[in-house]
């Protein structure tokens, strides 16, 4: 082999090994924005179904037929760990606390929220949701709150909700035929669920400013909070009232509360005169039946060559953007059923 060939044999090799490095790169770089559209995706749905999930369970607080109407209903403390602020009670009627309300929109105030949530985004929506697990326990282990539903008519109450194993006294029917009331078959016990849902502006804060959605519990007598699903930069809530007592939402609001901004698609609806407003927060909440959720899930990392432009719709007046950073972003949203509310009165 010559020199001549031997330089022209190098130049052929580097123009294709320029080309294979190229090519290299530019796959590189798509495989990291792919997967960093897949980790928005993901986080953005499951944000999604987490939610969903708990307004799906909302107000089931054990047997059908415990009688829940709109003045059933309390509007509960959401940092309150005392029973006597966490809407259940029986004197001088039964009342159990609202399946579904945001706290930041009613009342409590919402001092009371920043405290117990903390690093929250200034001016966020919290929902708070409230049931009793699905599964059930024989004995109270006395640091968690449970709820046990009288099976019994002869029982001195239909309801107790304590964490002290003493307290539970009621029973249910035993099983024999006809069903008689008996002092050895005691009625199970289910675990209170209170959770509310609010976007903060870190996931470990104090080592990084992510915007998370993050959860805030009650557990063990004490409210907890958790970072749920980070990347999560904002969510709007709107309620779906029924104004006619048939279980299916009739328009949506920003804040059942607020008679004063009640939107004209509720105002003229068919069945809106059959509905009155009332200042009564409490009255609102229990006729929601439905929750609209849009989220806006941003990129963990930022992309150099990309600048969001864009603006995003959450369902507000204003929209959301622009942000004029590198990060990409984009909306999901779903309709959640409160079945515990509207379920029932689609059979009456």
């Amino acid at each position: 082999m010559s020199l001549i060939e031997l330089m022209i044999a190098i130049a052929i090799g580097l123009a294709l090994l320029a080309g294979l490095s190229s090519l290299y790169v530019s796959t590189s770089k798509a495989r990291t924005e792919f997967n960093k559209t897949s980790e928005q995706v993901e986080n953005g749905r499951f944000a999604l179904q987490s939610i969903t999930r708990d307004i799906e369970m909302a107000g089931f607080y054990g047997r059908a037929s415990l009688p829940v109407s709109t003045a059933s209903y309390a509007l509960s403390d959401p940092c309150a760990t005392t029973p006597t602020s966490m809407g259940f009670g029986t004197t001088p009627a039964v009342t159990v606390p609202l399946p579904v309300y945001g706290p930041a929109l009613a009342t409590p105030a919402l001092t009371c929220l920043t405290a117990a949530l903390p690093n929250m985004v200034t001016g966020a929506e919290v929902l708070t949701v409230s049931y009793v697990s699905g599964s059930t326990t024989a004995a109270a282990n006395g640091t968690d709150y449970y709820v046990q539903r009288s099976g019994c008519e002869t029982d001195s109450k239909v309801l107790v909700y304590s964490k002290t194993a003493a307290d539970f006294t009621l029973h249910n029917k035993a099983a024999v035929a006809g069903g008689t009331c008996s002092t050895s078959t005691k009625a199970e016990l289910r675990k209170y669920v209170e959770r509310s849902y609010y976007v903060a502006t870190c996931d470990v804060c104090g080592t990084d400013t992510t915007p998370t959605l993050k959860m805030a519990e009650f557990v063990n007598g004490a409210i907890q909070t958790s970072s749920l699903v980070t990347g999560i930069q904002d969510v709007h809530y709107s309620y779906g009232v029924d104004l006619d007592n048939n279980g299916s939402p009739d328009c949506y609001v920003d804040n059942p509360s607020d008679i004063s901004a009640v939107p004209a698609a509720c105002a003229t609806a068919a069945t809106a005169a059959s509905y009155t407003w009332t200042a009564s927060a409490t009255a609102n909440w229990a006729n929601v039946t439905a929750v609209r959720i849009n989220l806006l899930s941003r990129n963990l990392d930022s992309t150099a060559s990309w600048t969001d432009t864009r603006t995003y719709d959450l369902g507000r007046a204003a929209v959301n953007g622009p942000y004029n950073d590198h990060y990409k972003r984009h909306v999901y949203g779903t309709v959640a059923r409160i079945w515990n509310t509207g379920g029932p009165r689609e059979n009456q």
